[in-house]
């Protein structure tokens, strides 16, 4: 099955953006999801809460997969397409878009181009040319239109805390920062799908780089984002190391370790590895300042001032739920966003780290750039 085929033509007729949730103030908005896989299925679960939503139509190249999504939506009897754009000329108002990640910059701008809201799974692409392409969208994307990406950190309130606190510079300037993305994916124990020669790559598209763009793209892109967005900036370079200890399917990496540089002289790690014993787990962000230290997590926010002055919040919310919940917000209130372009410069900033990774020496942002 050929790229294409698998996700249809990318020809979508252009639309003036959709006045939201229908005719009526009241009414519900009809939502439409492309991919109903398990992160798709998970996402929406939290829309169907959610009374101001409801999914009108649901896409997948498998009908058992619509059939089963649409068996966990509590709101049942949306229409099935199996042809996306089909569902972008359908009465949806937004799309979730939550298909493998190599294919988003050409479903996201069919779903621009149609009108809609969209909201869509990190990362936005997987190579130069993906995110460059993504860049191109981001100015098609009407004023009255909301285009967020599940950067789920950035909506969190431990984050938005965090990142308050540096912009009014409480602990001082950022001195360096670190990512750590350590936690076991039970390699080699974990079952692929089964699927015919043809479409198996397709199928199991995370563990091969062409489709994923690999794990320090496909997974440790939420830790880097989150460094581009404390500091502030992109990285001018990044250096690293990293390859397959324990992994023997795919050709991606378990294992990895990074250093960025950024434009004010801050350098930034990121360390990522997927394997271990099972239950350990350290997924974190650290930003030292020159009058403390901030640490983020999912779950917690911590500030470190000194040895007496050391405080430690517990976030009950969870960050998807939070990123979810103000997506609705805006189109519900006709406050948009457009997060493509910054969405687009961490994907790069991974593949930046990835490109180093490869070349085993220094890349510049420039240099990627010129290859793309």
């Amino acid at each position: 099955m050929t790229r294409r085929q698998f996700a249809g033509a990318t020809g979508v007729i252009a639309m003036e953006p959709q006045l939201v949730r229908g005719s009526q103030a009241n009414s519900a908005i009809r939502m439409g999801i492309i991919g109903c896989g398990d992160r798709g299925t998970g996402d929406a679960k939290i829309f169907d809460r959610d009374d101001r939503v409801r999914f009108t139509a649901i896409c997948d190249i498998r009908e058992a997969q619509m059939a089963q999504f649409d068996q966990q939506m509590t709101k049942k009897g949306a229409r099935r397409f199996q042809d996306y754009r089909e569902l972008l000329q359908s009465d949806v108002d937004a799309v979730l878009i939550t298909t493998p990640a190599y294919i988003h910059p050409e479903h996201v701008e069919a779903a621009v181009l149609a009108g809609k809201h969209v909201y869509c799974e990190k990362p936005v692409g997987v190579d130069v040319a993906g995110c460059r392409s993504i860049i191109r969208t981001a100015a098609k994307v009407s004023a009255k239109q909301c285009v967020t990406v599940g950067f789920q950190c950035r909506y969190g309130p431990g984050y938005l805390k965090a990142e308050e606190m540096i912009r009014k510079n409480v602990l001082g300037p950022i001195k360096m920062a670190r990512s750590n993305w350590i936690a076991s994916t039970g390699i080699g124990k974990r079952k692929r799908i089964p699927a015919p020669p043809e479409r198996e790559k397709l199928v199991n598209w995370t563990d091969w780089r062409q489709y994923s763009g690999d794990i320090i793209v496909e997974q440790d892109i939420h830790g880097v984002d989150v460094l581009n967005w404390f500091i502030g900036a992109v990285p001018v370079k990044a250096q690293g190391t990293g390859g397959r200890i324990l992994r023997t399917y795919g050709d991606v990496m378990d294992h990895l370790n990074v250093t960025y540089t950024y434009p004010n002289g801050v350098r930034a790690m990121l360390a990522a590895s997927q394997f271990g014993p099972n239950g350990y787990r350290v997924v974190n962000e650290s930003f030292i300042a020159a009058e403390g230290v901030i640490e983020t997590t999912r779950q917690t926010l911590s500030i470190y001032r000194n040895e007496k002055e050391q405080t430690v919040e517990k976030i009950e919310k969870n960050i998807t739920e939070s990123a979810i919940e103000q997506f609705i917000v805006r189109v519900a209130a006709g406050k948009p966003e457009n997060t493509l372009v910054r969405s687009a410069e961490s994907a790069l900033t991974c593949i930046l780290g990835r490109m180093a990774i490869d070349r085993n020496h220094d890349v510049t942002w420039k240099e990627m750039m010129a290859e793309g």
